[in-house]
């Protein structure tokens, strides 16, 4: 038959993105693009946080998200992006609340901080998450993983350097190995009482490896 194609005019130009926009508005997700994606990373990361349920599938982000997986595709091009994604808002949060935990603290009252700190990233399934991106195997996620690792233990790095300065002590070691000896710490005591350490014994154990720290430290000259 004689006749103009359906796809004269334009229509079927735009055919392939309807679909996300449309999904978009029937979910009542956030329609500007900044707002869609952080709702994904938002969803990913409380699976991620559920215990024993490893790294969930795009299949199963997108459900906990309430739209469609074509939508998490836009977004994220592979799984392993929006793993390295979530990792990375993961750590730089770690990071600002870190921070604020030791900031303008005398050593005791940043000791206590901290500590709640380590019960709340417990409470909040953070060593869940963070043990299920470690397991994995992808370049993009490891290689994030790892950075914000280093992050991490280079914010406490600074962290106790200011706090060893407000007490006009010197550590006898590099500060560094004191840093990083301290996101060790933090991240064992996570992981313990993830498997069900007594809270009361470990805030002991965390008060004595602080005492560790301190002991390497001196009066500034």
């Amino acid at each position: 038959m004689g006749g103009v194609s359906p796809c004269t005019g334009g229509p079927c130009a735009t055919r392939e993105t309807e679909p996300l926009l449309l999904t978009d508005q029937s979910t009542n997700m956030a329609r500007s693009p900044e707002q869609s994606r952080s709702t994904i990373l938002g969803a990913a990361e409380r699976l991620l946080r559920k215990r024993g349920e490893g790294v969930p599938t795009l299949a199963a982000v997108a459900r906990e998200a309430r739209c469609a997986k074509g939508l998490v595709n836009y977004h994220f091009s592979s799984k392993d992006s929006l793993l390295a994604a979530v990792a990375e808002e993961m750590g730089r949060r770690r990071v600002d609340r870190w921070q604020a935990a030791f900031a303008g603290r005398s050593a005791d009252a940043a000791i206590q901080a901290t500590w709640d700190m380590i019960l709340v990233e417990h409470q909040e399934g953070l060593a869940n998450g963070w043990a299920a991106l470690r397991a994995e195997t992808h370049k993009l996620t490891v290689r994030t993983v790892n950075q914000t690792i280093a992050l991490f233990a280079q914010s406490l790095v600074q962290a106790v350097a200011q706090l060893l300065a407000g007490m006009s002590l010197r550590p006898s070691v590099p500060v560094a190995e004191l840093g990083w000896y301290l996101a060790a710490v933090v991240q064992g005591m996570e992981l313990l009482l993830d498997a069900g350490g007594d809270p009361s014994e470990l805030q002991g154990a965390y008060a004595a490896a602080w005492l560790g720290i301190l002991s390497l430290a001196k009066p500034g000259a």
